[in-house]
């Protein structure tokens, strides 16, 4: 088993863009994404566009986010009668489906209170049973 390397965020950088254009039909969804949920990553959708631009498979990312955007959308209809919380709440409810996209069950971790946590999750798997 190899040891895990401590990295500085600080040093992280973008990837190099490897995808000139991407498809008409997935710059719509990716609008449709940036509408309901940018607002609260603090990017322009130029900016939200070019980090698609950068994947090696754009295609799987905007699934992904489609995902964490139906999930998002499902918890406040379901949990917050289609209410908007403060951005900095609505910020934790993203960070935590995120999280949850990348396979992570453990509610310990979201970032959020462990019932929102489960509320999240349950959001999110409801998507894939669907």
């Amino acid at each position: 088993m190899s040891k895990r390397k401590r990295i500085d965020p600080k040093k992280i950088r973008p990837g190099p863009i490897r995808n000139k254009s991407l498809p008409p039909k997935m710059l719509e969804q990716i609008k449709a994404i940036y509408d309901m949920i940018g607002r609260y990553f603090g990017k322009t959708l130029e900016q939200f566009e070019i980090n698609f631009m950068r994947d090696m498979h754009p295609e799987t990312e905007v699934a992904i986010w489609c995902s964490i955007t139906a999930a998002w959308l499902a918890y406040h209809e379901k949990f917050l009668n289609d209410e908007d919380q403060p951005d900095e709440d609505e910020k934790k409810l993203l960070s935590a489906l995120i999280v949850i996209s990348t396979g992570n069950t453990d509610v310990k971790t979201f970032g959020v209170p462990v019932e929102v946590g489960r509320r999240l999750l349950r959001c999110y798997d409801d998507l894939r049973k669907g």
